[in-house]
């Protein structure tokens, strides 16, 4: 029995022996070394580590770790239990440290050691930490070394880490805002403690990165004209509308601000589809040029791209404070590759994003302006004497009909020629006139139009923002909201922003950016503008007229046919067909709403080393509208009424023959404006570096784009706001009226456009040891609505360019004052379309003939088969240089342009059935300079003074010789058509001899002959070319001082080179013009009797030329004044609040107080006359020079 238990149990033992031999051996074999484990995750998962040796020596990990699913598994597996952490670094880099060892870096130490270069990769580490000027730590600085496109940027404690190749001779650190910084290399690992400094004020700078919207292009690899200004930058204007805030940054781009006190409450707020090359919203309140004119009859606004897609939004649609950086792409090389409209230059926005590895960053910013009281003694009207005066000759002269109650539609006229006809019927009433005539003498109307319809404007502006991201992922949210009270009494526009911009990474690979942006619009246009009040009809407000009279009464008038008339048709049963300036703005209704929408969606996946591909995708959406809604008491619906209200037999009353009688409801009139674009991209990158010296980066893509703009009106009669209902009308069948029987307007319509666009390009750069760079683009672009041949409707587009960065030779290397100095030259042919042209013939049909009462048609426009892409051809030649460690910068540029292909209309055949045809037909020639200067004046660790200053010149030349001299030229010069051999904005003008005895104009002919009103001049020489009316020299200063937690700033902009013609009569009543009364302060000085001609150059009102001898007048020499200035545009001063004393919750903070629109420091034009603002009494966008600003702003970061 013993053995029977015995055998089993030593059977036993020996088994269990065997296996835990067995599992300790096993346990062996499965144990790696860290470094080995590391070794084969990097190969696994493509990844590298740097680390210290003897952290690792005598550490192993469990093979089994090898088999996580993901890299963050096995790196957890395989460190944490050896008491080690991994720290991200950038994409495929990654740090390994003790789990207790302090995360400040150390400059010393042998426990500090760095990674040996790594043999087989030839590659050294480098690391370190970034500060500010403070010593405060920079997150988010972009560290990047001159030998590869390889990047990382500061963690959140400013830390970062990098493998750079072993031929890198430095390493770059940038900071939007910030002076580049370059740090020398060894030859081995390396640790530094870099502190960046502000950059120089608001002086132009190169961003670490230059984006021509396909891809993102270091500055020293740049062969064309580029400037990039950044959101640093961008914010210390604080106007909401970022066209202000650029206007005084970039050489060679030229921003008129017209819009008074307004930012983005547009004089227009209405897209007009029928003007496609022409802009029409803000219009009238800013024009913006690149380089000057490249077109005669197509778009001249720039191309705007935002993230990366193509915008036909306005600028009013981007928050300011969203913005990261603005480029703008002037020349060929830069932005030939986008074809469309390329000629006029391009502005590439794009937009913040988040940083990865960040805590949440909150920034929350307000802004409250208050304006100075318009200034409506800038119109240089007469006074009430002068015009009374003007009046009472007019009558004696009987210039103005007569009016008559008793006559059927006699024009209205102004009080005092009523009441002066009205003497010379009743002689026996002089003293009452006289009375009457003395009290108006002494009125001034301009107080109650500051009164009552002008207010000082103002604006306020809310911005929140979140911004962070983690090892995956970014994210950058904002929203904003403004709201502006223009000067103008009922009139107000508010807007809400919202951006949404993340990136993710997909599988630790690929990279998905989206970017949502939403804005919102709402206007009220409700008030009563000064070209209603003061341009040149025969109900002009007179400076003797008032809005409310002494008792407080409002005071009306009538404005369509002679008052004595009107008034005895309302005791007919009319309307009372007066009009009250104050009734109708209490009246008015009239709003719109724009809701704007868009998204980018870009995908990029790497392939292989180098190489990867974008998928990208962008949507814009527009929907607005517009409503105007006439109650019963506005003046519009009670002329309609009226107007179709035939005259009643005796005895009867009057009917509206339309059916809106008392209580039916009003008039809406609805405009819907829609905009649906979109753009697919599909893209490849490749970007290598081979042997240390040669790095080739070349894209290549194609694009399909498509435009789709859309507007419908339409008009309803009797609408009840309450109801939504309204009377049915018919729109193709005549109402008898007042005076004829007529159709009524608003009936339904609808137009829409689309566009398509398919495109090929490609752009390449290659650069030899970091200092030799050639570039090349093309594009290939195919447009729907161009030739039936493809060889016109499709044109390639394409550039070349070299750089020569000298500074990085041996010969300069040893100048160590010079930190930069590169040349650069490129051509190429930029591309421009016409959108209102087509191919075939557009014939429209009418309901019928005037003559025979039978249906036509007619050709609205011919059939064009040729049309083409406009070319402007591009050279330019610059330099950039960097001086004294970046203290001083400088860039210049040369260029030449040649346009040809231009649009513009020639006369052709009759027997086409038109006389012109606009078609691909003459060519255009151009030059200029452009000149950025930055500078660091003094600084110390109180004092930082630093100046900006750019220099633009720019002119241009017809060159073609079919532009020659017609009659039209010599009866209206300075309004005329082009010349060869003259610039596009010539002013040519009369040689003004005086006036003759009769008081009419007398002007020289070429040999100094007096010519009289009546007689005609043939020849170019008998005009004075008095110059250009743009600018060609234009620029702006701007200067910074700091002191401490103070920074004073200061904007100016200046203009030389220029003329205009100085604001005067634009014309007398009588005649063809009928009545019209015109204010200007000219007018009180008219030649009025024999011997004034011995003391005043103004014609006299008479005379069978008079209009001849007043267009003379106004087109001659002596009222040519210089548009020369200087403009103080611009004064802040912030203060940096100390919140660390207070509160560790805010990160910091500034308050700042600025001072806008002060005015013209001086003009070279001694009439008082703002050469922005010298638009006539009779222009339709006749407004005020800005009044001074008073804004004052907080800005806080959490």
């Amino acid at each position: 029995m013993t053995k029977i238990f015995t055998k089993p149990i030593f059977y036993l033992l020996l088994f269990t022996t065997l296996c835990s031999s067995y599992n300790a051996l096993y346990a062996q074999v499965r144990k790696i070394t860290v470094e080995s484990a590391l070794g084969a995750i990097s190969k696994k998962y493509k990844t590298k580590f740097a680390y210290k040796h003897g952290i690792i020596e005598n550490k192993f990990a469990d093979a089994e770790s090898l088999k996580a699913k993901t890299l963050d598994e096995a790196l957890k597996r395989v460190l944490y239990p050896n008491d080690l952490l991994f720290l991200y670094v950038s994409e495929g880099n990654y740090t390994i440290i003790p789990k207790d060892e302090d995360l400040k870096t150390k400059q010393s130490g042998a426990e500090n050691a760095l990674p040996e270069t790594n043999a087989v990769t030839n590659e050294m580490f480098i690391t370190g930490q970034v500060s500010d000027e403070a010593g405060t730590p920079m997150p988010g600085v972009t560290v990047k070394s001159n030998a590869s496109n390889r990047s990382v940027a500061t963690d959140a404690k400013g830390n970062f880490s990098l493998w750079v190749p072993g031929e890198a001779d430095y390493v770059s650190f940038s900071y939007i805002g910030y002076d580049r910084y370059e740090a020398k290399l060894n030859g081995k690992s390396q640790r530094f403690a870099i502190s960046l400094n502000p950059a120089a004020g608001n002086a132009l700078k190169e961003v670490a990165i230059v984006s021509n919207g396909y891809q993102n292009i270091s500055p020293e690899r740049v062969t064309g004209s580029t400037v990039s200004i950044t959101a640093k930058q961008i914010e210390q204007v604080k106007t909401a509308n970022i066209i202000q805030r650029i206007e005084s940054m970039v050489p060679g781009l030229k921003v008129t601000i017209t819009a008074g006190d307004n930012s983005f409450a547009y004089g227009n707020t209405q897209p007009n589809l029928n003007s496609d090359d022409s802009r029409s919203i803000g219009a009238s309140d800013y024009n913006m040029a690149i380089r000057g004119r490249s077109s005669l009859r197509t778009k001249a606004f720039p191309l705007v791209v935002v993230d990366g897609a193509i915008s036909e939004m306005d600028l009013a649609t981007l928050n300011p404070n969203d913005v990261e950086s603005i480029t703008f792409l002037k020349d060929a090389s830069s932005a030939s590759i986008w074809g469309v409209r390329a000629a006029n230059g391009v502005i590439v926005v794009k937009t913040k994003s988040g940083q990865n590895n960040q805590a949440p960053n909150v920034s929350f910013s307000m802004t409250g302006a208050i304006n100075a009281k318009p200034r409506l003694d800038y119109l240089k009207i007469m006074t009430a004497a002068e015009q009374i005066n003007y009046e009472q000759e007019l009558v004696a002269k009987r210039l103005i009909t007569k009016p008559n109650a008793i006559a059927n539609f006699g024009a209205p006229v102004a009080e005092v020629t009523d009441l002066s006809y009205q003497l010379i019927d009743n002689p026996a009433g002089k003293a009452a006139y006289d009375a009457r005539i003395t009290e108006l003498s002494s009125r001034d109307s301009r107080s109650q139009v500051e009164q009552y319809l002008l207010q000082p404007a103002n604006n306020q502006q809310y911005n929140l923002s979140v911004s962070g991201g983690g090892a995956l992922s970014t994210y950058f949210y904002s929203a904003s909201y403004s709201h502006e009270r223009p000067s103008t009494v009922g009139n107000d526009a508010k807007r809400l922003t919202i951006g949404l911009n993340n990136t993710f990474k997909l599988f630790k690979v690929a990279t998905l950016s989206t970017n949502i942006r939403g804005s919102f619009f709402n206007y009220k246009n409700n008030g009563i503008s000064l070209n209603r009040l003061y341009g040149a009809t025969s109900s002009t407000f007179m400076p003797y007229d008032q809005l409310v009279d002494d008792q407080g009464n409002r005071t009306s008038f009538s404005s369509r046919y002679y008052s004595g008339w009107t008034n005895r048709l309302q005791g007919q049963g009319y309307l009372n067909w007066n009009t009250s300036y104050l009734d109708e703005l209490d009246n008015a209704d009239n709003k719109q709403a724009v809701n704007n929408y868009s998204f980018t969606a870009n995908l990029n996946v790497p392939i292989f080393k180098g190489l990867s591909a974008n998928a990208f995708f962008s949507n814009e959406r527009t929907f607005g509208l517009q409503t105007n809604y006439y109650n019963e008491n506005t003046f519009y619906y009670r002329d309609l009424v009226n107007t179709f209200t035939p005259l009643p037999a005796a005895g009867t009353a009057a009917k509206n023959s339309i059916g809106l009688n008392r209580g039916a409801g009003g008039i809406l009139q609805q405009v819907n404006s829609t905009d649906n674009n979109y753009t697919v991209r599909g893209q490849l990158n490749y970007d290598n570096t081979f042997a240390g010296k040669h790095q080739l980066t070349v894209i290549a893509g194609s694009e399909i784009r498509q435009t789709n703009a859309g507007q419908g009106g339409s008009t309803m009669y009797g609408y009840n706001t309450g109801t939504g209902l309204s009377r049915p009308v018919n729109f193709a069948t005549g109402y008898p009226g007042i005076q004829y029987t007529s159709n009524l307007s608003g009936a339904a319509t609808r137009q829409d456009k689309i566009r398509r666009y398919l495109s090929y390009y490609s752009n390449a750069g290659y650069t030899y040891n970091g200092k030799y760079t050639l570039s090349a683009s093309l594009r290939y672009d195919d447009y729907n609505n161009f030739g039936v041949d493809r060889k016109f409707r499709a044109t390639p587009l394409w550039s070349t360019g070299l750089r020569w960065d000298l500074a990085k030779e041996d010969f300069l290397k040893s100048q160590d004052w010079i930190s930069g100095l590169g040349l650069k030259a490129s051509y190429g042919v930029n591309g421009n379309i016409a959108t209102s042209v087509y191919p075939f013939t557009n014939i429209a049909l009418s309901e019928s003939d005037y003559q025979t009462g039978l249906p036509y048609a007619f050709v609205v426009t011919p059939a064009n088969p040729e049309l083409r892409w406009e070319k402007t051809y591009v050279t330019n030649i610059g330099l950039d240089l960097s001086l004294f460690k970046g203290r001083i910068n400088a860039t210049a540029d040369f260029y030449r342009k040649h346009g040809k292909d231009i649009f513009y209309e020639f006369p052709v055949n009759d027997t086409y059935g038109v006389s012109s045809l606009l078609r691909n037909a003459t060519e255009l020639k151009g030059k200029g300079v452009d000149i950025g200067l930055s500078g660091v004046a003094y600084r110390t660790k109180d004092w930082d003074v630093t100046t900006g200053l750019n220099f633009s010149y720019n002119t241009n030349k017809i060159a073609d010789t079919r532009f020659i001299q017609t009659s039209s030229l010599f009866s209206n010069p300075a309004y005329s058509s082009y010349i060869q051999g003259y610039p596009t904005d010539k002013l040519l003008v009369y040689k003004n001899a005086g006036l003759d005895a009769r008081g009419l104009t007398q002007i020289f002919d070429e040999n100094g002959n007096k010519v009289a009103a009546e007689r005609n001049i043939n020849s170019i020489d008998a005009l004075k070319n008095a110059g250009r009316t743009s600018a060609p020299y234009f620029g702006a200063v701007n200067q910074s001082v700091k002191y401490k937690a103070f920074t004073l700033m200061a904007i100016a902009t200046y203009q030389f080179g220029s003329v205009f013609l100085r604001p005067t009569i634009t014309g007398y009543s009588g005649g063809r013009t009928g009545t019209r009364y015109d204010l200007s302060e000219d007018v009180a000085k008219r030649w009025q009797k024999a011997g004034d001609e011995n003391i005043t150059n103004v014609p006299g009102v008479a005379g069978a030329y008079a209009a001849v001898s007043l267009q003379r007048y106004q087109q001659s020499d002596i009222n040519v004044l210089k548009g020369d200035y200087i403009r103080l545009r611009e004064l802040s001063l912030t203060y940096a609040l100390p919140l660390a004393r207070f509160t560790k919750v805010a990160k910091t903070a500034d308050l700042s107080f600025g001072v806008r629109n002060l005015g013209l420091l001086w003009k070279a034009n001694k009439e008082g006359i703002d050469p922005d603002f010298a638009t006539g009494l009779n222009s339709t966008t006749l407004g005020l020079p800005a009044s001074v600003s008073y804004n004052f702003s907080l800005n806080v970061n959490f």
